[in-house]
């Protein structure tokens, strides 16, 4: 079954405008071809961890993926709160792990784990959150990162266990995913990369005995004619151009060495690949993830897609425009992309 996910980032407006994010919510709550929408997570913003529940409080459809960062609270806290928003929401909470590319977001909140350090803590994070939700019994916990004793959970997860997405190219990412994540997040690549990716990805999951899923993300630009879309797409081009220097735009930090941003902006030595991806927003946005995307007529879009999905992909994260956000017009193509490609 192919699952069609979207972002929305937590922003919340000022006193003088009305709440963007209400709109948004709204929208997205009536998109029943959305089957879940990441709310993402950066030291600067608005706390995911207090914007959650307040979508899954004024909504009954949309389905958060929850973005987290190991690190921000102890691992029994987070089993303990992440296990009572499922049981509130009936099931309908996701994981994104994110364990960080930028130091200087992570130093922001006073984590100055060095990054060849935060896999393992990540791994053994979530070692400590998956048993706090499935032991039957109190246990003790003494690692590297963590020393916890007498965890036993009174409210466990609605689903058993909340699933966990995560991303990330490094071998160490690769490694911690094999062993955790239920969903190998990939930013949108060009097809022979989605291939190698996937196919690296499998191999180190094979020995954990796991059989892992996987999501493309992508900002597509589609419309009636090739013509119209690349319209389309060169005037958000034109207007992430004009806002260079603001903090209009979302963008990753120069201090972000993540392996996957590396990799994204080494795309951008050529605009377009294969027959619709581009790369004309990406290095605008100093590589920022989702800014690679597909422009083209609606059959030309759901043709990329498709391949996409032959090489093993289960889910796309789908946004447009300057702002990469969900567009309702949308609604139409994603449903047919469901039809035709389930």
């Amino acid at each position: 079954m192919l699952e069609l996910f979207t972002g929305a980032q937590p922003l919340i407006g000022g006193e003088d405008e009305p709440d963007p994010l209400e709109k948004r919510v709204a929208d997205l709550d009536k998109a029943d071809v959305i089957d879940r929408v990441l709310i993402g997570y950066s030291s600067i913003w608005p706390h995911n961890h207090a914007v959650v529940p307040y979508l899954l409080a004024q909504t009954t459809h949309l389905s958060p993926i929850l973005a987290h960062r190991p690190g921000v609270m102890s691992p029994t806290s987070a089993a303990r709160f992440f296990a009572s928003l499922d049981v509130l929401a009936r099931g309908r909470l996701a994981l994104n792990i994110v364990v960080g590319g930028s130091d200087k977001d992570l130093l922001r909140e006073g984590d100055g784990t060095p990054k060849a350090d935060r896999y393992r803590r990540a791994t053994e994070y979530l070692d400590i959150v998956r048993r706090a939700w499935t032991s039957p019994e109190a246990f003790d916990h003494h690692g590297e990162f963590y020393d916890v004793e007498g965890v036993n959970l009174q409210t466990r997860p609605h689903q058993g266990q909340v699933p966990i997405f995560m991303g990330g190219d490094s071998e160490d990412a690769i490694e911690f995913g094999a062993r955790h994540a239920d969903l190998y997040m990939l930013w949108g690549e060009p097809l022979a990369g989605t291939r190698e990716r996937i196919e690296r990805v499998r191999a180190a999951s094979a020995p954990h005995g796991r059989e892992m899923r996987f999501s493309v993300s992508l900002r597509i630009f589609v419309a009636e004619t090739d013509e119209l879309a690349w319209q389309v797409a060169r005037d958000a081009e034109r207007e992430i151009e004009a806002a260079q220097g603001t903090n209009r735009f979302l963008r990753s930090s120069k201090g972000d060495t993540s392996a996957g941003r590396q990799r994204a902006l080494a795309l951008t030595d050529q605009e377009l690949h294969d027959d619709c991806f581009w790369t004309g927003l990406t290095k605008l946005v100093g590589g920022f993830a989702n800014s690679q995307a597909l422009v083209g007529s609606y059959d030309r879009v759901l043709e990329s897609l498709r391949r996409y999905r032959e090489l093993g992909v289960d889910a796309f994260l789908i946004t447009t425009g300057a702002e990469a956000g969900y567009d309702p017009a949308l609604g139409e193509f994603l449903a047919e992309t469901k039809r035709r490609l389930t």
